[in-house]
């Protein structure tokens, strides 16, 4: 009994033992077939890297020009006529003729009323020699230029220095230009400024003459400009009149769609085109600024640089371009 479990333990041992060596024997094995199996790897199998290709951005340029640039305040400014004549009755008496209506441009010496004398028109007469009573008296126009007002109707009777119409002289016409206190610094006297009408019409104009009274509310000082040449405007017409504020001769000068800023418009800059497929950011300091235009006082462009003017908005700070225009 006791030979037999000794040969059973001994059995035991030795399949533990050849079990153990046979493991031993396959983890030793696996990793030189994993590396057999990685080198048989398929070249078709390895991932393949594609280039990046970059776009570019399509852009229109511009270059600098060098000139003049001033930048202008607009004010209104309201025509008036500075001398309305007064025509009156010379003597009392009945309208019988009426030449004018309002609005009618008259020549000095031009007949404008024909009256009939109270006596002559209680006698029933037209002129009667032996009681030297004139029958009718003819009232022309003192001055030329444009009928404004009609006082009268044709046989109305008036008093000897009734007034029958106005004239307003033409060559009168001035633009009354309302400007604030602080202002007054840009306007010279005797400067030469541009008027411009509602229709857009150009009117040259210069400083003739000062108001010198103020209006209290508004604080605004008041100029008379008068036009170069006559005119023939309606009173009360409002135009605006451009004040320069600021003027530089010799200044590079680039359209406003070349400016680029930050949200809150304290940092400006511009593309500039380097080597014909690049653009760089380059910062500058404005100046002089007008409607379509700025003035770049630094950095220092010439004439030859190229500036982006569109396709520019929301680029980084270098970016390939190609120029189409």
């Amino acid at each position: 009994m006791n030979l037999t479990i000794g040969i059973i333990k001994h059995s035991r041992k030795k399949f533990f033992l050849k079990f153990f060596l046979a493991l031993c024997t396959v983890l030793a094995i696996l990793p030189g077939c994993a590396n057999h199996a990685g080198n048989n790897v398929d070249d078709d199998d390895e991932p393949i890297t594609l280039p990046v290709v970059k776009s570019r951005i399509e852009v229109t340029v511009t270059t600098p020009r060098i000139g003049t640039i001033s930048q202008y305040e607009m004010f209104n400014a309201t025509t008036t006529y500075m001398l309305n004549a007064s025509v009156r009755a010379p003597i009392s008496g009945y309208i019988r003729k009426m030449n004018v209506t309002p609005g009618q441009e008259v020549k000095k010496g031009d007949i404008l009323f024909s009256m009939q004398s109270k006596e002559a028109a209680a006698m029933n007469i037209i002129k009667d020699t032996s009681l030297h009573i004139a029958g009718t008296v003819v009232v022309k126009a003192t001055e030329s230029g444009i009928v404004k007002t009609t006082s009268r109707q044709l046989d109305d009777y008036v008093q000897d220095g009734d007034e029958l119409c106005t004239i307003a002289n033409s060559s009168s016409l001035v633009f009354m230009l309302d400007v604030p206190f602080e202002m007054r610094k840009y306007i010279k006297d005797g400067g030469s400024y541009t008027v411009i009408l509602p229709d857009g019409t150009i009117i040259e104009t210069h400083v003739a003459s000062t108001i010198p009274e103020m209006d209290k509310a508004v604080q605004m000082e008041r100029y008379v400009l008068r036009a170069s040449s006559t005119i023939n405007l309606p009173a009360g017409l409002i135009a605006n009149v451009r004040i320069p504020t600021n003027s530089q001769s010799d200044a590079v000068i680039l359209p406003k769609s070349a400016i680029l800023c930050n949200e809150t418009q304290v940092k400006f800059w511009v593309m500039k085109v380097l080597h014909d497929s690049l653009a760089i950011k380059i910062p500058i300091e404005k100046g002089a600024e007008t409607k379509d235009s700025v003035e770049v006082k630094s950095p220092v462009f010439t004439e030859q640089d190229r500036i982006l003017v569109t396709g520019n908005y929301g680029v980084a700070d270098t970016v390939r371009i190609k120029v189409i225009k």
